[in-house]
């Protein structure tokens, strides 16, 4: 027994031997800070200087050696998210992780990013192939410089990263272009509807933006039954979840403590282990002049910022720049209909290679309008027997993209006028851009191309279109003169959060789905509210946690409620404040989750599961009404009030039309899915009801790609946390993910405030770490800090800051 004993101790210290080296061998993964490195093709040196909290000091001569600079240090803390994401957009996910990576292959293979994107590199300016070229040079320069380990994820995955390539960074903005475009979806939820509703039915299921008027639906359900929708919807997702949108917003000096303007953002996306962000600083030692803010690993510019004259932030909005065509084809299939006559396919032969598997052949067909997005289904085959395919125009896969000029010129920008003029270069989705400057200027750009479609068309976008009518066509896009702009306005303030940003007397469309303007009518009030303004009331601003969503539907539901019970008190007493303390703000999301399906899952039967994603309109308008018809005060004028939908539409959904016998109300389902939401909070909260907490059930998970699928790793590589707020609170948080019922996975992926008084007292955030490493400090220990609502600043006085780990990158001799 001894001998095994001893045994035990030997295997025991070995391992823990085996451990502590493989642990030792993990760490020098690790970049190196300090110290020199000698590399070839370098003409100047680069000074790299790491902050307390990780963010580099980048000084160099020029564009083109920051941007050198900036792809070594981007190689060096995200070496792994670059690599994914290149594998994501190219369409070789399957290469790393298999077969399971080869639905989303197919996908990106099919849009043709990597295609697109060698087209659009060939027709940029030279001044820009050069600047892409420096910054492939420098994260290149990292790949063969380099020593130790490679980063955890390509050990567990036996991946090696490839040379960056200048179309690298192209098909990594395309992948946001993605990211931020999601009105295809839109249009199949809506098509999909249709195939159980009527077109005034479908209308109060996604009614206009409050104020507008439109078009009815057409009923197009006996082509959209015969197109493959269903299976394409697989493909392409459910429609984007709302709130996944941004703030941000700008006063003139007027409304501020200092008499200068101040500027913020927090552009909201899903939230992943590392963040998008990677904040930097870019000090251009020939001029002195810098450049801050947050950068995409993969590109070279600062995309939101400021520099020394200007600070620019932006929100998605949401332009419909994405139209599906049902194409109708030949006899034979080999052609398809066009308005002048039988088209042929555009082919487009492509392998994807699998890890531990054969190789697969795809074959994308093209038409007039874009990629065959039904060819890509499981059901492919099925859905070309009836004769249709379905496929996709979209700014982003035309042959020209010069939006990596317009991020460039851009963080050099002086004036407005320079602002605006970088802008003409921008075709991704149109973002709400604002600006500030030194000199006391406030204004607003939205530049993007955005579709004109012909005069005469029913479906303007709203739904898949028949490709071989030319009535659906695009004519052009709206010239760049045309598009919304604003220049110190009166009012001192310019405000967006993804809502509508044109009066209606404007001439041109742009979108239909605009985010209700929920957030943009709490940050508008909170300015005036807490002026005059510094860098701390607008932090308040940025944390606030009130849902006024929530306030809108609080005094028609109460109204509407049968019966006086304990739940109802306490909705009745709660100021709408989604704090992780609150047992009403979990009730009250608990209630949305069991009434929605309750009003619409009998009309829409086997497709109702696609319908989960909130329908504030139809929510607050059943409830109005039904609180009116028992006598309760109409009034409703609020700065949060949004006007209700029609009477008879609104409570033709109460009526189960299941139950034949029966006719229900909305007090019944109001009353019925309260008492659900209570029994089932008990169920999982306990009895008590004072005792539940939002911030049991609402938590954040910034997940890994893609290890975070992996149940063993998933808690070394994720970031979790409880989270207060909702999907329309200024302090955005989602309600609803595959993490749990009400869990979370997007909210404010970075934060800025910008002094124009001083901008070194700027502040910043991002809700992770610098590092993509696990192994590094600076993995995740911003995380407390962006929960918290809390910044740092990044001052720009001194090349080198104090107490800074300095690497300097020397040209070889």
């Amino acid at each position: 027994m001894r001998f095994v004993g001893k045994l035990v101790l030997v295997i025991g210290a070995l391992l823990v031997a085996v451990l502590a080296v493989g642990y030792g061998w993990l760490r020098s993964s690790l970049p190196q800070t300090e110290g020199e490195i000698s590399l070839a093709g370098l003409t100047g040196e680069i000074t790299i200087a790491r902050d307390a909290h990780g963010v580099p000091h980048i000084s160099a001569s020029g564009r083109n050696d920051l941007a050198f600079g900036l792809g070594f240090v981007h190689a060096q803390d995200r070496l792994w998210q670059m690599d994914m994401n290149r594998r994501i957009g190219r369409g070789r996910l399957s290469e790393a992780v298999g077969p399971d990576g080869l639905g989303i292959d197919k996908y990106m293979r099919t849009l043709g990013f990597a295609v697109k994107s060698e087209t659009a590199y060939e027709r940029l300016p030279d001044d820009a192939k050069t600047a892409l070229q420096a910054y492939a040079a420098g994260v290149n320069a990292f790949l063969t410089t380099r020593s130790g380990a490679l980063p955890p994820e390509f050990l567990l995955t036996g991946v090696e990263p490839e040379p960056w390539t200048p179309s690298d960074t192209l098909v990594w903005m395309k992948l946001m272009w993605l990211d931020l475009s999601g009105n295809m979806r839109y249009e199949i939820a809506r098509a999909r509807a249709l195939s159980k509703l009527t077109p005034d039915q479908l209308a109060t299921l996604y009614p206009s933006y409050p104020g507008d008027s439109e078009p009815a639906f057409p009923d197009l359900a006996a082509i959209y039954g015969q197109s493959g929708l269903t299976e394409l919807a697989a493909v392409v997702g459910p429609e984007p979840q709302i709130a996944l949108g941004s703030n941000n917003w700008v006063v003139s000096g007027e409304m501020t403590k200092s008499g200068k303007p101040m500027l913020a953002n927090d552009p909201h996306l899903g939230l992943t282990t590392p963040s998008i962000w990677y904040l930097v600083r870019l000090h251009d030692n020939t001029t002195d002049s810098n450049l801050v803010g947050v950068s995409f690993p993969g590109s070279p510019s600062i995309v939101l910022g400021r520099n020394d004259r200007i600070a620019w932030g932006f929100t998605n909005t949401d332009p419909d720049i994405q139209d599906l065509f049902i194409e109708k084809l030949t006899e034979d299939g080999k052609g398809y209909l066009t308005p002048e006559g039988v088209a042929e396919f555009k082919i487009r032969p492509e392998v994807i290679k699998v890890k531990g598997g054969e190789d697969v052949a795809l074959t994308v067909r093209e038409t007039r309008h874009g990629p065959v997005l039904s060819d890509v289904s499981k059901d492919a085959e099925a859905i070309l027997k009836d004769g249709y395919v379905v496929a996709l125009q979209w700014t982003a896969l035309m042959d020209e993209d010069r939006a990596v000029v317009a991020m460039m010129n851009l963080g050099e920008a002086k004036n407005f006028e320079d602002f605006k003029a970088a802008g003409l270069d921008y075709a991704g989705p149109e973002q709400n851009m604002i600006y500030a400057d030194v000199d006391g200027n406030i204004g607003y750009y939205a530049p993007a191309l955005v579709p004109i479609r012909n005069g005469g068309n029913g479906i303007n976008g709203r739904l898949p279109s028949p490709g071989w009518v030319d009535t659906y066509d695009w004519s052009g896009f709206i010239p760049y003169g045309e598009l919304p702009t604003r220049y110190n306005p009166d009012s001192g303030v310019i405000a967006t959060a993804n809502e509508k940003i044109v009066d209606n007397d404007y001439p041109h469309f742009i979108t239909r789905d605009w985010s209700l303007p929920y957030r943009g009518n709490r940050i508008r009030h909170l300015l005036t509210e807490k002026a005059p303004h510094d860098v701390d009331t607008f932090a308040a601003i940025h944390s606030d946690i009130v849902s006024d969503l929530a306030r809108d539907i609080q005094p028609w539901l109460i109204a509407s409620l049968k019966d006086d019970t304990p739940a109802k008190k306490l909705l009745a007493d709660w100021d709408g404040a989604m704090t992780v303390d609150s047992a009403a703000a979990l009730l009250f999301e608990t209630f949305l989750l069991h009434y929605q399906p309750m009003l619409i899952a009998d009309e829409l039967g086997d497709i109702a599961d696609n319908y989960s994603r909130q329908k504030p309109g139809l929510l607050k308008s059943s409830l109005y009404w039904t609180a009116v018809a028992a006598g309760a005060d109409p009034k409703d004028d609020a700065y949060y009030a949004l006007p209700a939908l029609g009477e008879a539409a609104s409570l033709a959904w109460c009526d189960n039309v299941k139950t034949e016998d029966v006719a229900e109300t909305c007090a019944d389902l109001a009353t019925n899915a309260l008492a659900q939401a209570v029994a089932d909070l008990k169920a999982e909260h306990g009895a008590d009801m004072k005792a539940w907490r939002w911030g049991n059930a609402h938590r954040l998970e910034q997940t890994h790609r893609p290890l975070s699928n992996v149940p063993q790793l998933a808690g070394f590589f994720a970031l979790s946390a409880e989270q207060g707020g909702s999907q329309y609170t200024v302090n955005v948080a989602g309600n609803g993910s595959d993490k749990g019922t009400h869990g979370s996975d997007f909210g404010a992926s970075y934060r800025g405030i910008f002094d124009l008084a001083d901008l070194d007292n700027s502040r910043f955030v991002q809700p992770t770490g610098q590092s993509g490493n696990p192994l590094s400090p600076h993995y995740g220990d911003l995380f407390d800090l962006w929960r918290e609502t809390r910044s740092f600043t990044i001052p720009t006085k001194d090349v080198i800051p104090a107490g800074a780990d300095v690497l300097t990158l020397k040209p070889a001799e």
